[in-house]
């Protein structure tokens, strides 16, 4: 695979000692999503940077952030934390700080993705909704994430500040959006052919307990993962039939389920077949939500294929079908890799 990157020389201070460099990459995709109504193209490029970098000592450094994470609304998402990551490594583990993983998610990770935009064309059903660390949970403000291994076993512990906004925006009451701090706990076994792990996470009063595994046999590649929460609530507008999107009601709890909605527990199980350029992807979720009157459960399932091409261009597409739309979606398309 043919690549382009700029790498610059930063600094060199003696011969034989690393020199620190900034080097530039990308991706791209473009294609058809079909929302069960209408087929509609979709298409997008981006840039990213990533900088590394070597101590007297031995001691690595470095970050990384594409060029759409740079400003977030009049938020400089890059600079304060919110977008984007650094971090520094050496005999003693590896410290992140930024746009990080929480420990569990981390250690476990999400389900298999599929379609040419990976998921996104069903708003990423097949992404774990971990308490802390996870995309939707920007309003907990910058995350610290610290991994050390050791032989097979791999440690992780992760927490955020609970501020979306930097230092400098906190200390003058600039837009300040404060929220529970959170933290999580994770720990990993790998062996040759298969991997397990168990994590922790608490943010407020919630809890989370996740349980995960993986295993490669061959050709092929199945992930398990469980979670079970404790008081995680959820936005009851998410769920109230009564709020309507157009002429459909939200799909939803029924109308006299009750009130404090919450997250009870998650199952999730991956397959993958490789066969020479092409691979076989699926995978199924299932979501139980409880509340004062009755409980409910939300499926999601999905199919796809990718064909690679060479060169870092991908054909894939992929078809869903979960609860929370109305409709089955799917989508069909070429990514590239630079």
């Amino acid at each position: 695979m043919k690549k382009v990157l700029f790498a610059t020389s930063a600094l060199v201070l003696t011969a034989g000692v690393a020199a620190a460099e900034v080097a530039v990459s990308g991706d791209g995709r473009m294609g058809v999503i079909y929302d069960g109504n209408d087929a509609q193209f979709s298409s997008r490029a981006r840039v990213k940077f990533t900088l590394t970098g070597e101590s007297d000592a031995g001691l690595s450094f470095g970050g990384s952030f594409r060029v759409d994470q740079e400003t977030f609304g009049t938020t400089r998402a890059a600079s304060n934390g919110t977008r984007g990551a650094v971090w520094i490594s050496g005999t003693y583990g590896k410290l992140s700080m930024g746009d990080t993983l929480s420990a569990s998610e981390a250690a476990i990770g999400d389900l298999y993705e599929i379609g040419y935009t990976e998921g996104s064309f069903a708003d990423d059903v097949e992404e774990i909704s971990y308490l802390t660390g996870d995309g939707a949970d920007r309003d907990q403000g910058s995350n610290i994430l610290y991994e050390y291994t050791i032989n097979q076993i791999s440690l992780y512990a992760s927490a955020t500040d609970g501020s979306s906004n930097s230092w400098y925006a906190d200390t003058y009451g600039a837009n300040n959006a404060d929220d529970d701090t959170a933290y999580a706990l994770a720990a990993k076994y790998s062996a040759d052919s298969w991997w397990a792990a168990l994590g922790y996470a608490k943010r407020g009063d919630a809890d989370e307990i996740s349980l995960a595994g993986e295993g490669k046999f061959n050709n092929f590649s199945v992930k398990g993962v469980y979670l079970k929460y404790s008081d995680a609530y959820v936005d009851a507008p998410l769920f109230g039939q009564s709020h309507t999107s157009g002429d459909e009601p939200v799909v939803g709890f029924a109308a006299g389920v009750g009130a404090n909605v919450k997250l009870d527990n998650t199952i999730g199980l991956s397959a993958a077949y490789q066969m020479d350029a092409i691979a076989v992807k699926g995978f199924y979720r299932k979501d139980k939500y409880k509340s004062d009157a009755d409980s409910q459960s939300f499926d999601s399932f999905g199919i796809g294929a990718d064909y690679d091409l060479g060169g870092g261009a991908v054909l894939a597409g992929g078809i869903i079908d979960t609860d929370y739309l109305n409709d089955t979606v799917f989508d069909l398309g070429v990514k590239f890799s630079f």
